[in-house]
């Protein structure tokens, strides 16, 4: 798998939504205190599951909505989400219109001891005309646009 996107929001500098293309770059160049750091900090979150510290909310922004989301290209043929069975993730319909696979992470920024309270999947779910789910659910009637499953 390849990291396609990088988006951060509400996260130390960024209190707006900030989105990062890689292709093919190699280095992140800019004047001191501009958020390189807290870019790949962002990433050290993401990827290693770690928490973020009380002070990493943006100080404007929404603390309970401290998100950091990656996109993934380049993506394996097969995986096993259940038990032994591979498959593919197109075929679970875990992928975003463009192909990808879209992870949000949402953070409680705004606690004490901030931790990760939502990972959610985007993705790209096919209509089913007449299919709704009960209220209590927590999957959003079937219909042709993104969708999180949580």
């Amino acid at each position: 798998m390849k990291l396609s996107r990088l988006r951060v929001r509400n996260f130390r500098c960024f209190q707006d939504e900030i989105s990062i293309d890689f292709r093919d770059i190699v280095a992140l160049i800019g004047k001191n205190d501009s958020g390189k750091s807290t870019l790949m900090d962002a990433l050290d979150l993401f990827l290693n599951d770690i928490d973020p510290d009380k002070d990493d909310a943006s100080k404007g922004g929404d603390p309970s909505d401290l998100t950091i989301i990656c996109e993934f290209t380049d993506l394996p043929d097969e995986v096993i989400l259940d038990d032994a069975n591979p498959t593919k993730l197109s075929s679970e319909f875990l992928l975003t219109a463009e192909g990808r696979l879209e992870i949000h992470k949402i953070y409680s920024g705004h606690l004490q001891k901030p931790r990760c309270t939502s990972i959610e999947a985007y993705a790209l779910h096919p209509t089913v005309d007449g299919v709704k789910t009960s209220s209590n659910s927590r999957i959003q009637t079937l219909r042709n646009e993104p969708i999180n499953w949580v």
